[in-house]
């Protein structure tokens, strides 16, 4: 046999024998039981969870949950107590896992984390002056004082908002103990949609200043404002003396409406302006003079303006008179001062 052909022969019987020890092995791998694939826990959302809201009870947004390793997200956490005190810059959907990419702190967040619910933050312009020479800090509490500047008339000062919350002075947003002062250019408050447009167009008209306030003070105080002609006037806010604060005045309260009368009722009587009354008239006496001999005597009657009659009047011994006789012939007498005066007398 040549040599060819044994190499040839040689060969073939070789890649025989590897087909079938490949061959056997596939058939032992396939009967062999199936190796089962290592398992991790990471944290799964339970429920929709908002951005920016701090986490302060991790069991009731997410669960711990084992999925196969090959399908584990690289940077997903693990622990529940890892979650505690952080928030979401994105909002997870109900089964999302959670990646440490989603994550920051109080100090990662900056600002936006110490905005309280509803608020907004807007930077003003400043200086040493209107920074309480620089004392104003992150964290503090201050009123913000609005200026207009016109003619010693027209210019005015007023206090527009108070007790607002500083949360930076330029770019610093965080207060250290070893931090006394900063003097900034801009600060920034916290202020509602409202308060915002009212710094806006405060700050477009005029000059803000900030006045600082103690920590514990949370008084709201109501003042009108001040103008030139206030400047020589005594305050009245009860801030330098508070013995010499003026007394409220109470109004008193509304008189109720009189009730309706009724139809049938008769007019209201109305008071009316009481008239002096006239003197009574004099009393109409009669007079009846007797002359007995030498000697007179008059006798007064008065008319009752009741009764009508004449009542017996008294006689009047002190005025008994010597009368001379009087003829037979009775002339007519002539009549006296009594009767030209409107009392009668008769002579007997």
């Amino acid at each position: 046999m040549k040599p060819k052909t044994m190499m040839l022969m040689i060969v073939a019987i070789g890649c025989g024998l590897a087909a079938s020890y490949m061959t056997s092995r596939l058939l032992a791998e396939r009967n062999a039981a199936p190796v089962e694939e290592p398992k991790v826990t990471i944290l799964v959302a339970k429920t929709r969870v908002p951005a920016w809201v701090p986490i302060k009870e991790p069991e009731k947004y997410f669960e711990e949950k084992e999925i196969p390793e090959s399908v584990a997200p690289r940077r997903g956490l693990k622990e529940l107590s890892k979650m505690k005190g952080q928030r979401l810059v994105q909002a997870l959907s109900e089964g999302e896992y959670v990646l440490e990419d989603k994550l920051v702190n109080v100090e990662q967040a900056g600002l936006v984390a110490k905005l309280p619910p509803g608020m907004r933050a807007i930077a003003i312009k400043v200086n040493a002056e209107s920074l309480a020479g620089g004392f104003v800090l992150p964290g503090y509490r201050v009123d913000v004082v609005a200026t207009t500047r016109g003619n010693a008339h027209d210019s005015s000062s007023k206090i527009i908002l108070q007790n607002m919350l500083v949360l930076a002075v330029d770019t610093i947003a965080s207060r250290d103990n070893q931090t006394s002062s900063i003097l900034g250019s801009t600060v920034t408050l916290a202020a509602t949609p409202e308060e915002a447009q009212r710094l806006s167009l405060a700050a477009a008209l005029g000059e803000l200043r900030l006045t600082l306030r103690t920590p514990d003070d949370n008084k709201i105080v109501r003042l009108p404002g001040a103008k030139w002609e206030d400047l020589g006037k005594p305050m009245h806010d009860g801030s330098v003396n508070k013995e010499e604060e003026p007394t409220a005045l109470v109004s008193a309260p509304p008189v109720p409406p009189l009730p309706s009368l009724p139809k049938d009722a008769p007019p209201p009587m109305t008071l009316t302006e009481k008239k002096p009354e006239k003197a009574p008239p004099p009393p109409q006496t009669h007079t009846m003079t007797i002359v007995s001999g030498d000697y007179v005597q008059k006798a007064v009657f008065t008319l009752d303006p009741i009764a009508k009659v004449w009542t017996n009047g008294s006689l009047d011994r002190s005025t008994t008179e010597a009368a001379p006789r009087r003829s037979s012939s009775h002339p007519t007498p002539t009549p006296t001062p009594a009767e030209k005066d409107g009392t009668k007398e008769r002579v007997f």
